[in-house]
């Protein structure tokens, strides 16, 4: 059977996996025309994807089973396409929600303390002290929004801080709140009561531009706002404007609504954001492990078995593709 790796940047732990497994292994080299990816995966039976655009032209070998996501995000994948296939879709779990959460306490951190700021005075010899008042999370409020294995991962570190916790989500058992030591709430008091807010939600047509100007006018004028979940979740311009007038402090984002943005974005121009190139998730081991994880998923679903996250759980059901066992 043949697994078609579509992006070269895959941790070899994960290749090593498929081919101790016996399966033949095609590896796609950095930024392959199109035609090139849908000619390889035109025999495979597996894809292993992470930053390719899996479109219904792409499914076109008759004995695919498996799209596999090297990571949790799966908007690039036609899912619906891969459902009326009975191709199974799933994500790497939990593999790098430790190196997100960290890197939202990271941005929370920077910008609490102004470390952008900080570092320009020693660079450029001001060495105005004055100006980098900074602010301590200790007995703050967190909002998470999106109360998920990121968000739940976050709330443990947040606690080492003693922050008080709020978290917004409907899809999350109370039980779930309550082992994690966080309160539940709605969005709205999440916004109106946190000093620090940090979204880890999916992005879907429920989630698109979630965080506006409504939202925005909600927060605190002291409010920390940080985005390492998904572009397209909060309203670009509305947060340049909030940002602007100092309707909140600052903003970490570390993913745009196009990336990479262009060089005249306008969150760029300011100094109360900090930002980074959707790089939350990439931390050596994370890498490892989500590698590991989605050819896993993939020897799974080969093998009949219920993959670890499956985004369709509808090709379960009447499938003559996979074998699933009882």
């Amino acid at each position: 059977m043949k697994v078609l790796v579509t992006d070269h940047n895959i941790r070899q732990e994960g290749i090593d996996l498929l081919e101790e497994n016996d399966l033949e292994v095609q590896v796609l080299q950095a930024l392959s025309p199109r035609e090139v990816l849908v000619d390889a995966a035109k025999d495979a039976d597996g894809l292993l994807a992470r930053g390719s655009i899996i479109s219904r032209d792409v499914l076109i070998s008759p004995t695919l089973q498996v799209v596999s996501r090297h990571g949790v995000g799966f908007e690039s994948v036609d899912v619906p396409a891969c459902t009326d296939l009975g191709i199974a879709v799933c994500i790497s779990g939990d593999a790098n929600s430790q190196a997100v959460a960290e890197h939202a306490i990271g941005m929370i951190l920077s910008c609490g303390r102004n470390l952008r700021g900080a570092h320009s005075e020693v660079r450029d010899g001001t060495w105005k002290r004055g100006n980098l008042v900074g602010v301590e999370l200790h007995r703050k409020t967190l909002g998470i929004v999106g109360l998920g294995r990121i968000g739940k991962r976050l709330a443990r570190l947040a606690s080492g801080f003693d922050m008080r916790i709020l978290a917004c989500d409907p899809y999350i058992p109370k039980s779930d709140f309550e082992s994690t030591g966080v309160t539940s709430a709605a969005l709205d008091q999440v916004l109106s009561e946190s000093d620090v807010i940090s979204l880890h939600v999916p992005l879907n047509d429920e989630t698109r531009n979630m965080i506006g100007s409504g939202q925005l006018e909600r927060m605190k004028s002291t409010a920390l706002l940080v985005n390492c979940a998904r572009g397209g979740l909060i309203d670009e311009d509305a947060l340049y404007s909030a940002l602007q007038s100092n309707e909140i402090a600052a903003a970490g984002i570390d993913v745009f609504n196009e990336e990479p943005p262009p060089d005249d974005h306008p969150l760029l121009t300011l100094d109360n954001v900090i930002c980074s190139p959707h790089v939350a998730g990439q931390t050596e081991e994370a890498l490892i492990r989500t590698s590991i994880a989605a050819a896993d998923n993939i020897l799974r679903v080969f093998n009949g078995e219920e993959p670890n996250v499956l985004v369709n759980p509808e090709v379960m059901q009447d499938n003559t593709r996979i074998s699933w066992k009882a």
